[in-house]
């Protein structure tokens, strides 16, 4: 109960204070007039709500087009709080290092829903149910995350289910992994290629020292966005930026479309290049990796065991593909902008049909696993001496 207090308290200790430095950085030293020190105060709760992948309501406007690598701030601080739990309690049952991780999880999720509360004004408002159930998932997954990286308890526990069921999440997860990591590349081609238009912008704000800060933490806090609608792209379902304008390879041109003046989304294109049609061609190679990934896990089984599996890792890997197309959407901005981003029921329809085609034939290729070296078990001391008495008794 004290560690898991402990824990919930330095993380919001911590995380508020990240937040509060960059609020304080851009409230008293950004073009705009400072306001009040409480004004400051609620707009660093929200924040901080927001780091949590809480919308946000401003002048009566909803923003709930995330940016999610802010959320790393709460992750990492929830990893190293289950670290820090297994040192403390040092549970010898898997009973009480589950009961340390819920109560953090409440603690931290009530901490949150609390500071919501506390920080609504008129201007700005979060909301304080979302706050709580955002809070305990984002808590739940990484002090859990700290609890298996530290503890042989959680370990041990998942080394009891079903090797089948290990392969298919594990498959499906290095499958979505790579699609996601091809997705990070193109996003990474598209903001280089795109350097001259996002300085335009980026000079056009007319940016002071702090406001940078600002810019700095809010362009990186969405690059997971970005990385998301570059997913979209790459299967083929595109990006929707408002009723009538989808960014797709399929479309040869975009129409004109005005943006807000934020230096990232200068980096979407205007125009489909000619290789463009070939980039689904991807999402089936990330299906023949789960194929060979299943084929070298589930080398045992046989063909028709390892199709099966094969199947269902990659309708599981179309899971994950949807909730990260899910990211990023959202609004951001009234009227045109309300509902922007990938469709995530299209884009997870289109991966599944790719990695099932990719990963069925690759599934039934015999893998062979190499064989492990044993080592030269060393002798033991109760043997030493039994030897050295018979030699004496001889």
């Amino acid at each position: 109960m004290v560690a898991s207090l402990l824990a919930a308290a330095s993380m919001a200790a911590v995380g508020l204070s990240a937040v509060g430095l960059v609020v304080a950085s851009g409230w008293w030293g950004g073009v705009e007039p400072a306001g009040s020190w409480q004004e400051a105060m609620s707009i660093t709760g929200s924040a901080w709500a927001l780091t949590f992948g809480v919308p946000v309501r401003l002048l009566g406007v909803d923003y709930s087009l995330i940016p999610w690598g802010l959320v790393l701030i709460p992750s990492w601080l929830g990893h190293q709080a289950g670290r820090w739990i297994v040192k403390v309690v040092r549970p010898s049952r898997l009973r009480s290092l589950v009961a340390s991780w819920i109560l953090t999880t409440i603690i931290t999720a009530v901490i949150v829903a609390a500071v919501s509360v506390v920080s609504d004004v008129p201007d700005v408002q979060t909301s304080a149910r979302r706050a709580l159930a955002m809070a305990g998932l984002v808590t739940f997954i990484s002090v859990g995350s700290g609890l298996w990286r530290a503890s042989d308890l959680v370990r041990a526990a998942v080394e009891r289910i079903p090797v089948v069921a290990r392969v298919v999440v594990r498959s499906s997860l290095a499958g979505a992994l790579s699609l996601i990591g091809m997705a990070a590349i193109a996003a990474t081609i598209a903001a280089a290629s795109s350097f001259g238009e996002v300085t335009e912008v980026f000079t056009a704000l007319d940016p002071t020292a702090f406001d940078t800060l600002v810019l700095l933490v809010l362009s990186l806090g969405y690059v997971p966005v970005l990385v998301s609608w570059a997913l979209g792209y790459l299967v083929g379902a595109g990006v929707s930026l408002g009723p009538d304008v989808l960014v797709s390879p399929f479309v040869p041109v975009i129409p004109p479309t005005p943006l807000p003046a934020f230096p990232p989304l200068a980096a979407l294109p205007e125009a489909a290049g000619p290789g463009s049609w070939g980039l689904p061609v991807l999402v089936v190679i990330s299906g023949a990796f789960i194929g060979l990934l299943v084929s070298r896990l589930a080398a045992r089984e046989g063909p028709l065991v390892r199709l099966a599996i094969a199947f269902l890792a990659s309708a599981l890997s179309a899971v994950w593909v949807y909730a990260f197309l899910a990211m990023g959407t959202g609004s951001l901005g009234d009227g045109r902008l309300a509902g922007i981003g990938p469709d995530p029921g299209l884009g997870a329809l289109l991966a599944s049909v790719g990695l099932v085609i990719g990963a069925l034939p690759t599934s039934v290729l015999r893998a062979r696993r190499r064989p492990r070296k044993l080592a030269a078990v060393p002798p033991s001391q109760d043997s030493d001496q039994h030897s050295v008495q018979h030699s004496t008794e001889s």
